[in-house]
């Protein structure tokens, strides 16, 4: 829309241009032919008296920048005001009985002010509509709630039983109780690796590791379930969340929330769970629509501790803002298998999403100190 306004506005400019020069120069020659028949008598006797007195008069006239008067030889008798100008009009002087007496030369102001003035009004008027824009979009983010999305009964996870048996969440498949999509109806997945796991497998007893990651899979499985996912392999087994939301744009804007929920409410957590004496976790996450498992549990692996990665050619596909998380500065380059892929790191989203975001965190934060006991 703004750039139609501006092809309209040009267009206008340049239509009004041309108009004002065909006024003005029509002007100037009604004008020139009037002056002429004044000027005819004083112009045959030579009478320059009379001669700079009607030249003196008719620059006075707003549209005159300047006139000059020839004899028929052609030589200047009279001239007042200015002596060039590019807009300029010819009249013949002749007597009543047809009898040529010289020539009448109008100069026509040729500034551009009148053009500037409109083009200075026109600037101010798109910098007014851009300013408006801008105002009501920064008051729709403030004002409009997000529409939370719509979560299928078919796949609603239970979120609020924070006491919640862990081994429910040590299944090998996924969460009991819940059938997984078939991979062809995945339209993005959001993958989850543990920093160093191999190292803590060596470090604690595999029954205190269990507890740990039943921890865990609880506020993964309440990250997921807010946005519609669907935690298909638990936490420490390469853990995968899938979301089947159409169109695709939507499932990847799911699974990108699900995981900055996700990151937040562990970072959120570790300080507590240091200060109760239990392990802490850190994590890598990363959101893609390719249904390529190895690829992707590859590209999770290889990304940033606390961060969640998204291959640079999905951002567009996810009808995401790219140029607000786009960050080469940030882009890492990851090889997978024989090609190449830059991952660009997601932190934040819009404010009114980042608001969103937060406000579920510290729900789940209250929700997971609750059900938090003691350390084994």
């Amino acid at each position: 829309m703004l750039l139609a306004m501006l092809v309209v506005g040009i267009y206008f400019l340049e239509h009004f241009s041309a108009r004002l020069e065909e006024e003005r120069e029509v002007q100037l020659l009604a004008l020139a032919e009037q002056t002429a028949k004044r000027a005819a008598e004083a112009l045959a006797s030579e009478d320059s008296i009379s001669i700079n007195l009607i030249g003196r008069e008719t620059v006075a006239l707003e549209p005159v920048a300047g006139i000059r008067f020839q004899n028929p030889a052609e030589v200047q008798v009279g001239l007042a005001g200015l002596s060039e100008s590019t807009l300029r009009v010819s009249v013949p002087v002749a007597l009543p009985d047809g009898e040529l007496a010289g020539s009448l030369t109008l100069l026509g102001d040729d500034t551009l002010i009148p053009r500037q003035q409109i083009e200075a009004g026109f600037v101010l008027a798109v910098l007014c509509v851009l300013l408006l824009r801008l105002a009501f979009t920064v008051a729709r983010e403030r004002l409009v709630p997000p529409v939370p999305l719509a979560v299928p009964e078919s796949q609603a996870i239970p979120c609020n039983e924070s006491n919640a048996d862990p081994a429910l969440y040590r299944q090998e498949g996924g969460v009991a109780g819940l059938a997984l999509p078939n991979s062809e109806d995945v339209s993005a997945q959001l993958r989850i690796s543990i920093v160093n796991f191999e190292s803590i497998r060596q470090r604690f007893t595999q029954d205190a590791l269990d507890d740990v990651l039943a921890d865990y899979q609880q506020i993964l499985v309440r990250a997921a379930g807010i946005y519609g996912g669907q935690v298909s392999v638990p936490v420490g087994k390469q853990a995968a969340v899938v979301f089947t939301q159409q169109p695709p744009s939507q499932a990847g804007f799911a699974a990108l929330c699900s995981g900055l929920l996700f990151l937040r409410v562990v970072r959120l957590l570790a300080a507590q769970r240091k200060e109760a004496g239990q392990m802490t976790l850190e994590f890598k996450a990363l959101m893609t629509t390719d249904n390529d498992q190895d690829e992707a549990w590859s590209l999770c692996v290889a990304g940033v501790p606390g961060r969640l990665h998204v291959p640079e050619t999905q951002l567009s596909s996810t009808e995401l803002d790219v140029k607000a998380l786009y960050q080469p500065e940030k882009a890492q380059v990851v090889i997978a298998g024989d090609h190449r892929v830059r991952l660009q790191p997601v932190e934040q989203l819009a404010h009114r999403y980042q608001m969103l975001l937060r406000t579920q965190a510290e729900t789940l934060v209250s929700e997971a100190g609750e059900a938090t006991g003691p350390s084994k």
